[in-house]
């Protein structure tokens, strides 16, 4: 797999876009003002970013957080959310995490992948089989394993992973019922070969778009699908130019809080436990609210005129299976990534 290649592209791309769009737009950009702050200057003002819309479930919960941080800190924590990606895409925030210039992000393992490749694994196609058995894995030694090879790269991460959940195949005009329906598809997938190698492996014809360039894109016809949880499929109101779901469940992805690790080493431990602390709470609040409305987010889908369909999983499986793409990522992985997977969902290869 030409994994190596695409990915310092990426990389390449970003570091060129990082000190210019992210820094404008860090500068431009209103952060969510959230009410009841300290008027005063804080002792450490912080930046969180993200690219998820305001009203995202997850925006909601770590604006009160936030909050909380800085009422049990006395003000001495300032923490303002970024979303809808004003300081950047996903890669262009990432790099400035670890440059420093950005101090704290929420962001998928998926799009971590692109710098960290083991950050990437939760993305396996059909590897779990619900949410509780991919938080075993992500809070146990698969979870440990992902954050160690974060923390080589520059970046703390913070031990409990938000739920984004199973993602879904959206069309424009086609319905999905096996995998044959998806051969030569025009699909958005986010930037980054996790997605890529399984979409091109069974039969897809996939490019890779920016989160924050999905709507046009799909507007425009440049590509006839993409695919995502319902949450997300809901809040960038791609009904609007979206007519079918496909209920694939294909991949399993999370959000991880991270910080720049030489800023947190030198924050107060006081105030670490805070945000520690915090940041857990959170996480543990949004995986339970987001389940919770999933069949909630469905009918609201539902009601837009979206149409659903519960496919034939085990042909995509099969094909898969027919490919070297199992064989491949475990490679790729290595035996203790890989045996950290298996350890909990079972053989894939």
């Amino acid at each position: 797999m030409k994994m190596a290649d695409e990915q310092r592209e990426n990389i390449m791309q970003v570091t060129r876009r990082t000190l210019t769009f992210g820094t404008v737009a860090a500068l431009a950009a209103p952060a969510v003002v959230i009410p009841g702050r300290p008027a005063r200057a804080a002792e450490f003002s912080f930046k969180i970013g993200m690219v998820q819309p305001k009203d995202h479930i997850a925006v909601q919960i770590l604006d009160k957080y936030a909050a909380k941080m800085g009422e049990e800190s006395k003000g001495r924590i300032d923490l303002r959310t970024y979303p809808s990606g004003q300081l950047g895409g996903d890669l262009d925030m990432i790099m400035q995490v670890k440059s420093g210039a950005l101090e704290f992000q929420l962001d998928s393992g998926t799009m971590l992948s692109n710098v960290v490749p083991p950050a990437g694994i939760n993305a396996v196609g059909f590897a779990f089989k619900d949410s509780k058995q991919a938080w075993q894995a992500m809070d146990g030694p698969l979870g440990a394993t992902i954050r160690e090879a974060l923390d080589a790269g520059g970046m703390h991460c913070f031990p409990t992973c938000f739920e984004q959940g199973f993602r879904q195949l959206t069309t424009s005009k086609r319905k999905v019922e096996n995998v044959d329906d998806v051969k030569n598809l025009k699909l958005r997938l986010p930037i980054g070969p996790v997605w890529t190698s399984l979409w091109a492996n069974m039969g897809a014809a996939p490019t890779s778009i920016d989160v924050t360039e999905l709507y046009t894109a799909l507007q425009t016809g440049v590509v006839e699908g993409s695919e995502g949880p319902l949450q997300q499929i809901e809040t960038f109101k791609l009904y609007e130019v979206q007519k079918f779901i496909a209920m694939t469940n294909h991949m399993w992805d999370n959000w991880w809080i991270f910080t720049n690790k030489a800023m947190w080493q030198k924050l107060p431990g006081d105030l670490q436990e805070i945000m520690a602390r915090n940041f857990e709470a959170a996480a543990q609040e949004e995986r339970a609210a987001i389940l919770a409305d999933n069949q909630h987010t469905a009918d609201l889908l539902k009601s837009q005129g979206v149409t659903f369909t519960d496919p034939d999983i085990a042909s995509f499986r099969d094909k898969l299976k027919s490919t070297s793409y199992y064989k491949d990522w475990s490679a790729k992985y290595g035996p203790k990534v890989w045996g950290a997977l298996e350890q909990v969902v079972g053989k894939l290869t």
